[in-house]
């Protein structure tokens, strides 16, 4: 039986800020990866031989592309309306969709659907298509009780960051663990002075300059560059972001020179300023990548593992800014 599987972004894979959203889209990475990349793997790993990805949105829930399959014979549908980030067991949604007979098996956990969808192609052809979240009646429950995370903000988007430094979920940072619950891609550059507070990760040809410190609960992302003495606490740095010395970014997530406060709720532009840039890397290690490959040219992080902050000074920069 020819087993299908479309996943949608329902929010559009692009690197725009979208209206109400604040900074979040589904091509925002956790540890490199992002979460759309993340469902496609996952996918992927079940062996289906027909996958398609719609990067755009445009089609919401999918009907075109489910018609079209349906009619040229694809047997079995698995459709992932990307919102959330959930760690289902999608073979095993797949055997209790056959075990029980199903011809649509939609998945839940408390709080409600989860965008995934099994759908036989009787039940496509017959209605139409129509077989998606309004018509509930007609889908068998399967019920999920593991981790969910329903990614409809930066808030959330962090949230999701913070669990998984924590290991409240099973994504998992890529890169040597140096220290307790701390990660540091092997192509990244941080200076000794470093003071570094895990959980926390440092992604693949990052530059960490004299006197920052990362607190516990940052990520930084592929190809960024932190600046002299900056703190970084529970704040996010997305790829190939630039951050300014002498800063204090606390519970926020830089994008190129676009600053969500996450405490606050509100988005600024650090650019006019100089408080930050967009910087370009490596065309291969772009935030989409599934693959992120080192930059030659740096050295290995064992020679370079910064102290612990139990062992320097306190910095601060007595120029800092205080972005809080």
């Amino acid at each position: 039986m020819e087993l299908g599987a479309l996943v949608i972004a329902a929010n559009g894979e692009t690197n725009a800020a979208l209206p109400g959203l604040g900074l979040w889209t589904p091509s925002l990475p956790v540890f490199g990866k992002t979460v759309l990349n993340r469902w496609v793997e996952r996918v992927e790993g079940l062996g289906i031989g027909l996958v398609s990805v719609d990067h755009d949105g445009r089609e919401p829930n999918g009907i075109g592309t489910v018609m079209k399959w349906a009619q040229e014979g694809v047997e079995r549908i698995l459709l992932i309306v990307l919102g959330s980030y959930a760690e289902v067991d999608l073979s095993d949604v797949i055997r209790f969709h056959h075990e029980g007979h199903n011809q649509v098996t939609k998945v839940f956990d408390q709080e409600g659907p989860l965008g995934i969808s099994l759908l036989d192609r009787d039940p496509i052809l017959k209605n139409n298509g129509q077989v998606f979240p309004d018509r509930q009646s007609m889908a068998s429950r399967y019920d999920f009780r593991g981790y969910v995370n329903r990614l409809s903000s930066t808030v959330s988007y962090r949230k999701l960051v913070e669990d998984a430094l924590q290991g409240r979920c099973g994504i998992q940072p890529a890169g040597l663990q140096v220290g307790e619950n701390i990660w540091i891609h092997e192509t990244a550059e941080i200076d000794g002075s470093v003071q570094i507070q895990g959980p926390c990760y440092i992604g693949p040809g990052t530059n960490i300059k004299a006197g920052v410190a990362i607190k516990e609960c940052s990520s930084i992302e592929h190809n960024c560059e932190i600046d002299v003495g900056t703190t970084l606490d529970r704040a996010t740095v997305l790829p190939c972001t630039y951050v300014a010395a002498g800063l204090h970014v606390h519970a926020s997530v830089i994008d190129g020179t676009r600053l969500e406060d996450l405490t606050r709720g509100i988005t600024v532009d650090l650019g006019p300023a100089g408080l930050a840039s967009r910087v370009r890397g490596p065309a291969e290690s772009f935030p989409g990548s599934s693959v992120l490959h080192p930059n030659p040219s740096s050295s290995r992080t064992e020679d370079r593992i910064p102290r612990s902050s139990s062992e320097q000074t306190n910095l601060k920069a007595t120029e800092a800014m205080d972005l809080q």
